[in-house]
């Protein structure tokens, strides 16, 4: 809050400055109620302890008693004091917790809510009209009682970052807000973390109240936003200063920030677990190969090791079933837990491939050989859905047309209820809206229920073009449902393509895809549920779906 330049215009009418006005008079002898403030109005206005004041303004009429009434925490400040100056060097110490001044500067210390009371009496009744309503004095005897309260949310001036870290979910470190720590390295403990094991780190910060903290941690990830981060240590055989946290409060509260040291060292060891593949292989743009392992890779171990890898490469549109070889191997510029695989002969995202390692002397900095690994499938590179530019395909635009679906481009013939609907009402897989799919018994449901996708001339233009594609949709199957099937159709030749998700986990988005060919532009992209792909199946049903994409294969030659 900018407290002295922020001042209301109706307040500057009547001060010219931080001025007590025990000379103010009111102009006639009516009885009533008025006050200003020096800051917009709000309930609660916002300070920073210490560094804010708001100044009050009596402007009453026909008051037999006058005061001001502030909580413990709070001060009366002397008038004369300018930008910049420090407030608590102006409290008016002969000022307990009331004024009788029709002006007063009210400085804060105590955080959270505060109020500041004016309590004035009358000879008769007063009635003032408020956003609140109209608010009347109280008869107390031969006079009236007049009582107004302003809460006031102060913040501590600055914010104390607090913390702690635990190893294996045992608590290792904890650090509070007023907690005194050495700013010598030398003397923090060193903790024994294993290669690719992690450390837990837990934000407790509340003094000052900040809203936002930013984690650097010389770990992965080096930064981070989250409330509670696990960072995993990959470098074997290092002492770190592990790194520090930043707490801020910011936007809309008062803005301000602090850092502090995590003072621990760790001290990264040899892992017991086996070193061996961890992810799955993906290929990028490049066409090079990647995946994760347990540790850190010794890239002077690869030399010679292109051999041990064999890369047999199917497309059975184009008659190819054949090993390629690995040209080179690498570690990751930024990542050095992921080896890269650099293969003699292109590949296309039509390919079926399958890695497998058959040992050597691929060692992790800590001196574990690499497993051995069988037939690894290979992740392809797709590349852009061409319905990426139309939002419709991951159901994000509501239309309640009367025709059901309640989501743009799509309809369906089934009401009462209606089988399929859009909706937020879970986490989207992309986006903020899904589709639907309910029925209260599967039993009693239509045998066939379809969404009807976007027009012909709307679809060809999205997709224009023969040729084979992947298509892909997310599913997320509700837990205690049974069904397990959705059909994909589309136009020309009307092929049915069925997505089997009855194996997968509840509870969660799992991408499913089928590859199909179109032999023209495509007119119709349909989506249903028939009771011949799901038999057995009876009572409540519920999954849902998002982000349907398109990616065109490429053809081997």
């Amino acid at each position: 809050m900018k407290t002295i330049k922020l001042v209301m215009l109706c307040f500057l009418a009547l001060l010219s400055s931080c001025q007590n006005d025990d000379e103010y008079e009111a102009p006639d002898a009516l009885s009533d109620m008025a006050w200003y403030t020096s800051v917009f109005p709000g309930s609660p206005f916002n300070v920073s302890a210490e560094k804010d004041f708001i100044s009050f303004l009596d402007a009453s009429q026909g008051a037999i008693t006058h005061e001001w009434v502030i909580e413990e925490g709070s001060f009366f400040l002397r008038p004369g004091f300018t930008a910049g100056d420090s407030l608590p060097t102006f409290i008016d110490e002969e000022l307990g917790l009331t004024s009788t001044d029709k002006t007063v500067h009210v400085m804060f210390v105590k955080e959270g809510l505060n109020t500041v009371c004016l309590k004035n009496t009358f000879g008769e009744q007063v009635t003032i009209q408020t956003e609140d309503g109209p608010i009347s004095a109280v008869q107390d005897g031969d006079e009236w009682v007049f009582e107004k309260c302003f809460e006031v949310d102060v913040f501590a001036k600055d914010v104390k970052p607090a913390f702690k870290v635990l190893k294996d979910g045992e608590e290792i470190l904890n650090i509070g807000a007023d907690d005194k720590t050495s700013d010598d390295p030398s003397t923090w403990p060193v903790v024994d973390v294993e290669v690719n094991k992690t450390l837990t780190f837990v934000d407790l910060s509340l003094v000052g109240r900040p809203n936002f903290r930013t984690w650097n941690i010389t770990g992965t990830p080096e930064t981070s936003n989250d409330s509670i981060v696990e960072v995993a240590f990959l470098n074997f055989g290092t002492t770190t200063n592990v790194g520090n946290i930043r707490s801020s409060r910011i936007d809309p509260l008062p803005q301000t920030s602090n850092f502090r040291a995590i003072p621990l060292k760790v001290r990264v060891v040899s892992s017991s677990q086996p070193f061996e593949i961890l992810s799955e292989i993906t290929e990028d743009e490049t066409e090079k190969l990647s995946f994760q392992v347990a540790g850190v890779i010794d890239q002077a171990s690869l030399v010679g090791e292109n051999g041990n890898f064999t890369v047999n490469v199917v497309n059975a549109a184009a008659g190819f079933d054949k090993d390629i070889a690995v040209q080179s191997i690498g570690v990751n510029e930024t990542d050095g837990s992921i080896l890269e695989l650099t293969l003699a002969e292109p590949i296309y995202n039509s390919d079926e491939i399958l890695v497998s390692y058959v040992g050597g002397d691929i060692q992790s900095t800590d001196k574990r050989t690499l497993e051995i690994f069988n037939d690894k499938k290979v992740i392809p590179h797709l590349g852009d859905s061409v319905l990426e530019a139309d939002e419709r395909y991951s159901f994000e635009i509501e239309d309640d047309r009367g025709d059901g679906g309640n989501t743009a481009g799509f309809w369906t013939q089934h009401n009462n209820p209606w089988y399929f609907w859009g909706t937020q009402e879970i986490t989207a897989a992309d986006g903020v809206r899904v589709v639907r799919y309910h029925a209260d018994d599967f039993s009693a449901a239509p045998d066939v229920s379809w969404l009807w996708g976007l027009p012909a001339a709307e679809t060809a233009a999205l997709v224009p073009n023969a040729g084979t594609y992947r298509l892909s949709i997310e599913v997320f199957r509700e837990s205690g449902s049974t069904i397990g099937a959705l059909a994909l159709n589309t136009n020309p030749d009307w092929v049915v393509s069925v997505i089997d998700f009855s194996e997968g986990p509840d509870g969660q988005w799992i991408k499913y895809s089928a590859d199909i060919q179109l032999t023209g532009a495509m007119e119709r992209l349909n989506l249903g549920v028939r009771k011949f792909d799901n038999p057995g199946v009876s009572g409540s049903q519920t999954f849902y779906i998002d982000d349907i994409r398109l990616t065109p294969l490429e053809a081997r030659p």
